[in-house]
């Protein structure tokens, strides 16, 4: 059986670097055609935004750090 090195961990077929489908299907322009994302992998950069709607909706607001500032401010003088 040929096996095919693959990159692409957000595949269903792909495991441990090796691509475990029956067949495959590739265009060089297109790249792969067998390509199946598998629905429990998240985008990084989908990644970064959810981090940054929590570190929001913990109470975070722009408003209190600013307060904080200057009460920093008032402190030093």
């Amino acid at each position: 059986m040929t096996r095919i090195r693959c990159r692409d961990s957000r595949c269903t077929f792909w495991k441990n670097g090796i691509c475990t489908s029956d067949e495959i299907e590739y265009d060089p322009d297109a790249g792969c055609l067998t390509m199946e994302p598998r629905a429990d992998v998240v985008d990084d950069e989908d990644a970064e935004w959810d981090e940054e709607e929590e570190e929001l909706q913990e109470g975070d607001s722009l408003e209190d750090d600013e307060e904080e500032e200057e009460e920093w401010d008032e402190d030093e003088y």
